[in-house]
C-alpha cells in the first residue's frame, strides 16, 4: 500500500485531493482522494498500492470568512522538484496562505 502523513499548518480547514500516478510515469494520472483536514490536523492517509505507489499531483482548497482558495500543481517530468516532494517523502506539510505552501519530509 501507499500512505502519506499530511500535516496542516495553514491555520484553515484544508480540503486535500491526492492524485495519484498509474505506473512510474506522469502522464498517466490514476484515482483521487480527498481528505478534510482540520487547522494542526495531522492525518495518514492511502492512496494507491504497490504497483502504482506515486502521487501525480494535489489539488488544495480552502475558505474563511467569505473567502475561497484553490490551487494545484501536477507532476509532468519525472525526476522533478515536484515529483520529488511528492515522492521522495513520508510526509507532506500544508502552510502559508490557503495551504498553498507544500513541504516534504521523511519523518
Amino acid at each position: 500500500m501507499a500512505y502519506k502523513k499530511l500535516i496542516n499548518q495553514s491555520g484553515l480547514s484544508l480540503s486535500i485531493e491526492l492524485v495519484s500516478r498509474l505506473g512510474s510515469e506522469p502522464n498517466q494520472a490514476g484515482p483521487i482522494v480527498t481528505v478534510t483536514l482540520p487547522p494542526g490536523g495531522r492525518q495518514t492517509v492511502e492512496y494507491g498500492n504497490s504497483q502504482n505507489p506515486f502521487l501525480n499531483g494535489l489539488v488544495v482548497s480552502s475558505g474563511s470568512d467569505g473567502a475561497f482558495s484553490n490551487g494545484s500543481q501536477v507532476v509532468t517530468t519525472r525526476g522533478s522538484s515536484w515529483d520529488n516532494v511528492l515522492n521522495t517523502n513520508d510526509t507532506l506539510t500544508f502552510s502559508g496562505a490557503g495551504g498553498l505552501n507544500v513541504i516534504g519530509s521523511n519523518t
